[in-house]
């Protein structure tokens, strides 16, 4: 697909507003069976996928549907000092009151976390971001195939979903799996800076 004239960042339907803004696409389990789950597990449970499979947009989804006052932590992909990060945005002191999620927790090394583990013992729940299980047991595995893209593309750029779609499959496969970063890719090519030929092998 090419485009006559690059979109405006405020117009381009990949900007990152609508693309955070796109519910998490959940089929395995309903909210109340995923609460009844995170419940069962005593509260302490891991979001685990690889980059790009959701976990984000899940946690932040959780957020708003735990009823109790919720501390989400988050710690940037490029921070050079995620303890340090992840503890100013603790509560002083954690409760039995507080949720605690923590969105990046895979960047703490093993002293961190259990460090992480003792400040939030008190608290109600704790739940953390993972790229691999181990950590805590696992609530759900988030993950993606090019299905799941076709159906973002459709609904985030209905009017070119139809043109866009032979070039899906490639996009998926060149990005291992990273919707986040297909997105991006899309993004890029609607603001004129490259086109799909651009990565073709």
């Amino acid at each position: 697909m090419s485009l006559a004239n690059p979109c405006r960042p405020a117009d381009n339907p990949f900007a990152s507003h609508r693309v955070e803004a796109l519910p998490y696409r959940q089929s395995t389990m309903s909210w109340p069976d995923l609460l009844r789950r995170l419940d069962a597990l005593g509260g302490r449970a891991a979001l685990v996928g690889c980059k790009g499979s959701g976990k984000t947009t899940l946690m932040e989804e959780l957020s708003h549907r735990l009823a109790e006052p919720v501390v989400l932590v988050r710690i940037p992909g490029s921070d050079p000092r995620p303890n340090r990060t992840a503890i100013r945005q603790l509560p002083r002191p954690v409760t039995t009151a507080h949720t605690i999620l923590i969105d990046g927790a895979e960047q703490l090394g093993p002293l961190a976390w259990r460090n992480i583990l003792n400040r939030t013992r008190r608290a109600r729940r704790l739940v953390a971001t993972l790229h691999k299980p181990g950590r805590l047991p696992t609530l759900i595995t988030c993950t993606t195939d090019p299905e799941l893209l076709r159906q973002l593309v459709e609904e985030l750029a209905p009017n070119d979903a139809t043109a866009l779609q032979p070039t899906l499959d490639d996009l998926f496969r060149r990005h291992q799996g990273n919707i986040r970063s297909c997105l991006r890719e899309l993004y890029d090519v609607y603001a004129g800076r490259s086109s799909p030929a651009d990565h073709a092998d």
